[in-house]
């Protein structure tokens, strides 16, 4: 079950939204160091690791790595990066 999930989200366009994401939260929280510092500093630290480990999984799953095990694709699936980055995304701009 878990590798048809990932098969579902292991295609080009996928893989470009990935790395677009990863790339775009990466960016914003270089250039806007600060303010993710002040804003993650009241956050729970469940909710900053998980956004952390949203942007790792994009990262991972926008440059191609090919995972192999079934323990890996269900830590580092795609879906939960995706919603994790979503919530990052959303979290940094509206605050």
């Amino acid at each position: 079950m878990i590798n048809s999930l990932y098969q579902l989200v292991n295609k080009g366009s996928f893989r470009t939204l990935s790395f677009l994401l990863a790339l775009g939260l990466t960016i914003a929280f270089f250039l806007n160091i600060h303010g993710f510092s002040t804003t993650l500093r009241t956050a729970s630290p469940i909710v900053v690791l998980s956004i952390i480990w949203g942007i790792v999984t994009s990262w991972i799953h926008g440059i191609g790595f090919d995972i192999r095990t079934s323990l890996l694709k269900l830590i580092l699936s795609p879906l939960i990066g995706y919603i994790t980055g979503c919530f990052a995304v959303i979290s940094h701009f509206l605050r």
